[in-house]
């Protein structure tokens, strides 16, 4: 079923592209035919943040996600969300200077979100009546997302922000940060002896460091962050759950922030920004079975280390598992945790390449994994590939839904009906010349053969060739 279409002209590789977006959509091509960029601007224009803020320019999006470049004179991006009359959403952008001297750069065209959205979230539940206190909280939740961790000043910002964002809410988690009675007084005291409607500074931070009888270090710094991520894992919400391919860098980013930051390596942000994502991910889900790869397999958090169990007693660094292993841990921690947040959003998780490092049988319970986790409770799912084993995976899980229709036990047993996929919600285009192809053919409610087979017919052509010589 048709949620939205998206229109793309002259960003990029992608030159004329008019796409329906529905709740499943896969894109396939080559390298740099336009599959990330496509799968980036549907990230981006299905973010809550992004709709509902006018002070997000869709300029700065596209920095985030390393897509600004792309813009050139004459680009149109164009998104409608038709699908939804709770919240319909339209969107154009024209990248041209006489629309810019008139229209600042973009129009936004929708149904602002209002105050009543606000309250419906429970992150604000507690002070849903105070509505001066509810400005004060959304402009703290802004800051939050706008500090791009570069330096250890930005670290102690980051503390700053969300120490002050907790005090506002009363959250009484707050006080877990201290681990005896004597310091709990002591912090308490403090509270007292500040100026009620005065916000902790950066400076004040140290003041809590001496409380917690930590050292005024960047290593401390981190140590308090990791704290209040663990504290706090059900208040960070988020719409758009961006995976990128270089999810293997995830791990690096989490166990090596430190030396990152000491030689002032500047990183993407959308990569800090799932990195984030990441930490709270793995902070929350302290184990999980690895069946895709192996039944023996399994995941464990153990202090700040992560493992890879092969039996009950041998096991290994993530960090020095098998590369298949280190690229799918980040897609199934995220998307677990997403599940425990357990709040009325509508995710949009965008996985990339989700066939890298995998074997093929592998592949193919990945992807009866995202589709029995990804596409239920107001979930969609955006996967990019190269890989025709997907794409037959996908065309397994279409023909369940159809012969499951007639016989729902018999094919139960072939293919769990969680992971079962209904045509009507699922699309899948071809990327090539700067032009989306339709693929799926809604008929027969299956990708076209041609396109699974097309790889499979190359390499078999060669060999005959190969053979006449």
């Amino acid at each position: 079923m048709e949620r939205a279409k998206l229109i793309v002209k002259n960003f990029g590789p992608l030159k004329d592209i008019e796409i329906e977006v529905r709740e499943m959509v896969t894109f396939i091509g080559a390298q740099a035919s336009g599959k990330s960029t496509l799968a980036k601007l549907i990230a981006i224009l299905e973010d809550k943040d992004f709709r509902s803020k006018d002070e997000i320019l869709f300029e700065d999006e596209l920095k985030k996600y390393n897509i600004f470049s792309n813009l050139k004179e004459d680009t149109i991006i164009t998104y409608t969300n038709v699908g939804s009359k709770k919240n319909p959403f339209e969107f154009t952008y024209l990248n041209n200077e006489s629309f810019k001297n008139n229209i600042q750069n973009h129009i936004i065209s929708y149904k602002k979100l209002k105050a009543e959205r606000i309250e419906s979230e429970k992150l604000f539940n507690t002070v849903k009546n105070k509505i001066s206190e509810k400005d004060i909280i959304f402009q703290k939740y802004n800051e939050l997302q706008d500090i791009v961790i570069k330096t250890e000043n930005d670290f102690k910002k980051l503390i700053t922000v969300h120490l002050n964002l907790h005090l506002l809410l009363h959250d009484k988690e707050l006080m877990n940060f201290f681990k005896d009675k004597e310091q709990l007084i002591k912090f308490k005291t403090f509270l007292r002896n500040k100026n009620k409607n005065e916000e902790l500074s950066i400076q004040q931070i140290e003041v809590i460091f001496e409380i917690l009888k930590k050292n005024n270090s960047t290593e401390s710094y981190i140590e308090l962050f990791e704290d209040i991520i663990s504290l706090f894992p059900n208040f960070y919400l988020f719409d758009s759950v961006y995976i990128p391919t270089e999810r293997n860098f995830l791990h690096i980013i989490h166990t090596n922030i430190l030396g990152l930051l000491n030689n002032n390596i500047q990183i993407p942000k959308y990569l800090l920004n799932s990195g984030q994502e990441y930490e709270k991910a793995i902070n929350t889900i302290k184990e999980l079975p690895l069946n895709i790869i192996d039944k023996k397999l399994k995941y464990k958090r153990e202090g700040q280390t992560s493992y890879i169990y092969h039996n009950k007693t041998e096991k290994i660094d993530l960090l020095e598992s098998a590369s298949g292993l280190q690229s799918i841990i980040p897609i199934l921690l995220l998307v677990e945790y997403s599940k425990s947040l357990k709040e009325e959003y509508n995710f949009n998780f965008v996985v990339e390449e989700p066939e890298l490092n995998l074997y093929p049988k592998a592949q193919h319970e990945l992807i009866k994994y995202l589709v029995k986790n990804c596409l239920v409770d107001r979930k969609n799912l955006i996967v990019t590939t190269h890989s025709p084993f997907v794409l037959a995976s996908i065309n397994n899980l279409l023909l369940a839904y159809d012969k499951g229709q007639k016989k729902p036990k018999e094919v139960n047993k072939i293919v769990k009906k969680e992971s079962w996929l209904n045509p009507k919600n699922f699309i899948a285009y071809e990327l090539k010349n700067g032009k989306a192809k339709l693929i799926m053919d809604d008929k027969l409610g299956q990708i076209a053969d041609n396109m699974i087979d097309s790889v499979s017919d190359t390499f078999a052509d060669e060999f005959d060739k190969l053979l006449d010589l």
